[in-house]
């Protein structure tokens, strides 16, 4: 009787190199979508901010209201666009929706502190007791 030969079956070549291709793919989609997003994070409409050398970093509420006055002298709560006049009054409406808010006031670096002051006058006898300003960092 005959035996029959087993051949000896090779293993394929195996590839220890690293594919770095699929790596470069994601991490450049994921630049894209940060690039895109990051933007947006931004609350309420863009403005020069003025600059001081250390601003105070405060964490976001979710019950703070955001102010800006324009350049141009439009006023802005949250995205909501209004006149020096109106302002008031959505002003005082936004606090009694809202008792426990606080206000962040964005004001154009371009703008005179005193309307920057009125604006701050206004939203403390609508009855907010706490108004921050937005400022940049500025650099040395």
């Amino acid at each position: 009787m005959a035996r029959a030969r087993s051949k000896k079956l090779s293993a394929p070549d195996v590839n220890s190199e690293i594919n770095v291709t699929p790596l470069v793919d994601v991490m450049l989609v994921l630049l894209i979508i940060f690039m895109v997003v990051t933007p947006m994070l931004q609350k309420g409409q863009a403005v020069k901010l003025p600059l001081t050398l250390n601003p105070e970093k405060k964490a976001e509420e979710k019950s703070q209201i955001m102010v800006v006055i324009s350049a141009t002298k439009d006023f802005f709560i949250d995205k909501a666009r209004m006149s020096e006049g109106q302002f008031a009054v959505a002003i005082k409406e936004a606090y009694e929706r809202n008792l426990n808010a606080s206000v962040v006031l964005k004001a154009d670096a371009r703008l005179p502190y005193g309307e920057v002051k009125k604006t701050m006058m206004k939203i403390k006898d609508a009855g907010f007791g706490n108004v921050g300003l937005v400022t940049e960092k500025r650099e040395q």
